[in-house]
């Protein structure tokens, strides 16, 4: 299917009013990143933000907490996407106030340390580290810790999937559910959406293969690393969407399915005429708007069970 028209026309309007990147450095991509935020802003809403911090060891890890209306709710940690790079609570801070209209709850933007500076497993580990403290405080945020579920898109999706399995591995904090955005599964690059979208205008497989050098570094990981690698059992009820036109689409459709094998309760949107990064299009392409409201009614559908 043909390109939605109102995303291809904001994607001519970013080539046309951003520079492009003076080079593929780190800080190339996250002043772009940073830049398309600021020139094409969400939507205006009435989502209430606070920030706040968890000291550890060497460093502090900014949050930022969004709520829709008042009394106890159900929370969602979040992790923006970026390539592990790039991204920030400014970037995201659109997607995560939609989730937290739409899915009806507590929604913690997480920004973790990024690569290159901070290869694997330092994002994992501030993922994990985010969702004990929200889980740890959660009368304290007028959260249900029985409904504390982890989202993120991109590499934020597999963070969050990562986060998911070590909360498996190591007794804890419960996850009620994982919600995965157009997910990065793992550094395999020949699938036939790569093929067919490897110059996508959002998202290129020369890029993903450079992400994946600047998170790994040669590193293998373990399982939170390349999560296809290890088991799949007992994970959280899982819904995962995928865009159409994405060079990352198959190995979603590809992890939902291991994920129903593993006994894991998963559901799968396919959004058509979408490409990667849709949810920072939503308040300029009616598609993709209706797509993140569909996925943060479904993520709140699987925390009020």
């Amino acid at each position: 299917m043909p390109i939605d028209p109102a995303v291809a026309d904001y994607l001519a309007r970013v080539a046309a009013e951003v520079p492009p990147l003076e080079d593929g450095s780190a800080p190339s991509r996250r002043n772009r990143m940073e830049l398309i935020a600021h020139r094409f802003p969400a939507a205006e809403d009435e989502v209430a933000r606070g920030d706040a911090w968890i000291v550890a060891p060497g460093r502090e890890i900014a949050l930022r907490l969004y709520r829709a209306g008042s009394g106890v709710k159900p929370a969602i940690v979040y992790l923006h996407g970026g390539g592990w790079v790039a991204g920030s609570l400014a970037t995201h801070d659109g997607a995560c106030a939609a989730l937290a209209r739409d899915a009806d709850a507590l929604v913690v933007g997480v920004h973790y340390r990024r690569a290159p500076e901070n290869p694997w497993p330092a994002p994992n580990d501030d993922a994990y580290l985010a969702l004990r403290w929200v889980a740890g405080h959660a009368s304290a945020l007028g959260v249900d810790a029985r409904r504390v579920g982890v989202a993120g898109d991109s590499a934020g999706a597999h963070l969050a999937l990562g986060c998911a399995i070590e909360a498996r591995d190591r007794g804890g904090p419960a996850i009620a559910m994982q919600l995965l955005i157009y997910p990065v599964v793992e550094p395999v690059f020949d699938t036939q959406s790569y093929r067919e979208h490897a110059s996508s205008p959002t998202l290129t497989r020369d890029d993903m293969i450079w992400y994946w050098d600047q998170y790994l570094q040669g590193l293998q990981g373990d399982s939170r690393a390349v999560p296809m690698r290890d088991s799949l059992v007992d994970l959280p009820p899982t819904h995962i969407v995928v865009a159409e036109l994405d060079p990352l689409h198959d190995e979603g459709v590809a992890l939902a399915a291991r994920l129903r094998v593993a006994g894991v309760p998963v559901t799968l949107a396919d959004e058509p005429a979408l490409v990667h990064g849709f949810l920072r299009i939503a308040s300029y392409a009616a598609a993709a708007r209706r797509a993140q409201a569909a996925l943060g009614g479904a993520a709140g559908a699987l925390l009020a069970r």
